[in-house]
C-alpha cells in the first residue's frame, strides 16, 4: 500500500485524471440507476407501505382495477385464514382547485375509516364526507391545507386536510377520499370497492374474483413491466460495459509501467510485492473515483428532489460498486501476470 500511495502522490496530475474518469463513469451508472428506480417506485409508492399479501379484483375487469366493482355482499364472502382485509376504491381523475382553477392529474383512492390503508398515511384515521388527503407533491402545484377542489365530472367539492409523503400510484399523486364519498362521486353502489387489499392469508374467494400477489398486481399496471425491463437491460449493459472499460484501462495503465517493475525486480523485490502494489493502486483509484461519483449522485438527488423521479437504492449502489472494484482488480491482475513474465533487464532496456 505504501508504494501504491507513494506513486499516486508523486504523479498527482496523472492519477487525478484517472480518478476523474472513474468518477464520471460511476456517476453515470449511479445517476441513471437512481432515475430508473425512482420512476419505477413512483408507480407503486402508494401501495408498497401497506404490506399487502393479496390484491383482489373482479375477473371481468381484465387486470384493470379502475373497471373492477366489488359489491359489499361479495366483500363479506371473502374469508381469510389470518390477517385483515380492507376495501379500496381506485380511479384516475383530475382535480380542479376552486380558488385558482388549476388542474392536476391524480389517482383517487376511496378508503374506509380506520382501515390500515388510511392509517398508514394519515394519523387520525378518519375522513369526513367532504375531506381529502393528498400526496405532498400537490404542494408544489400550489395546494395548501384548507384548499378546496372538485373532481372533474363531479359536482362534489372536497377540502384538503392533510398531506402524505411518497403517496403516488402509476406516477400520479394519490388523493384519498372517504369510500362513501368516492362511491357517490363515481356513481357506484354504496359500500362498493374496486379492490380488496389483504394483509394475511385468503381462505376462499367468491366466484368472479381473482387474487394477485403484490408483485403480480404491480406487473399488471400499464407500462410498468415494459419500463422496468427496458431500464434494467439498459443499465445492466451500461454497468457491464463501463466495468469492462475500467478493467481494460487499469490493464493499460499497468503495462505502461513495465520498466518501473523491471527496476523493482532487479532490486530484489518479490513478485508478490510487485503484484500487491499494482492491485492496491487499482483499488485505491477505483474506490476514490466511485466514492466521488456516488457523492455527486447523492448531491444531484438533493437538487432534483420533487422535480424528477429520483430514488436512492443502497443495494443497487452496492452492486455497481462491487462490479467496478471486481473488474478493476481483474484488469490489474491480468497486467500483473504479463509483467511478472517479463525479463527485468529487457524491461529496463
Amino acid at each position: 500500500m505504501f508504494l501504491a500511495w507513494k506513486e499516486i502522490r508523486h504523479s498527482k496530475g496523472k492519477f487525478a485524471l484517472i480518478v476523474a474518469m472513474v468518477a464520471l463513469i460511476g456517476y453515470l451508472a449511479f445517476f441513471l440507476t437512481s432515475l430508473a428506480y425512482g420512476l419505477a417506485s413512483s408507480y407503486t409508492n402508494g401501495i408498497d407501505g401497506w404490506g399487502a399479501s393479496a390484491f383482489i379484483m373482479t375477473e371481468d375487469a381484465n387486470d384493470n382495477s379502475a373497471l373492477s366493482v366489488i359489491l359489499p355482499a361479495t366483500y363479506d364472502a371473502i374469508t381469510l385464514s389470518s390477517g385483515d382485509k380492507a376495501k379500496l376504491g381506485s380511479f384516475p381523475s383530475v382535480i380542479k382547485s376552486v380558488s385558482s382553477a388549476s388542474k392536476s392529474n391524480v389517482y383517487v383512492f376511496g378508503v374506509e375509516d380506520d382501515s390500515f390503508l388510511l392509517t398508514s398515511v394519515y394519523a387520525p384515521g378518519t375522513l369526513g364526507s367532504a375531506e381529502a388527503v393528498g400526496d405532498s407533491s400537490l404542494q408544489k402545484a400550489g395546494y395548501v391545507l384548507g384548499d378546496a377542489f372538485s373532481l372533474v365530472g363531479s359536482a362534489a367539492t372536497f377540502t384538503l386536510v392533510g398531506f402524505a409523503s411518497n403517496a403516488t400510484f402509476q406516477t400520479a399523486p394519490i388523493v384519498y377520499l372517504n369510500l362513501s364519498s368516492f362511491d357517490a362521486a363515481y356513481g357506484r353502489p354504496s359500500g362498493a370497492s374496486s379492490l380488496v387489499i389483504v394483509k394475511g392469508g385468503v381462505s376462499s374467494l367468491p366466484a368472479g374474483l381473482k387474487s394477485y400477489s403484490h408483485q403480480d398486481f404491480v406487473n399488471t399496471l400499464p407500462g410498468y413491466g415494459a419500463q422496468v425491463a427496458t431500464f434494467s437491460l439498459m443499465i445492466g449493459f451500461l454497468v457491464g460495459i463501463a466495468s469492462f472499460v475500467l478493467g481494460v484501462f487499469m490493464y493499460v495503465l499497468t503495462m505502461q509501467k513495465i520498466a518501473y517493475f523491471g527496476v523493482m525486480k532487479v532490486q530484489g523485490l518479490s513478485n508478490a510485492f510487485v503484484a500487491s502494489s499494482v492491485v492496491e493502486q487499482s483499488l485505491l483509484l477505483t474506490v476514490f473515483g466511485v466514492a466521488i461519483g456516488l457523492g455527486l449522485t447523492l448531491l444531484s438527488g438533493l437538487f432534483l428532489a420533487g422535480k424528477m423521479p429520483f430514488a436512492v437504492n443502497a443495494l443497487f449502489y452496492a452492486g455497481i460498486t462491487v462490479a467496478f472494484l471486481l473488474f478493476s482488480v481483474l484488469g490489474a491482475l491480468f497486467s500483473v501476470r504479463a509483467v511478472l513474465k517479463v525479463d527485468p533487464l529487457q524491461a529496463i532496456s
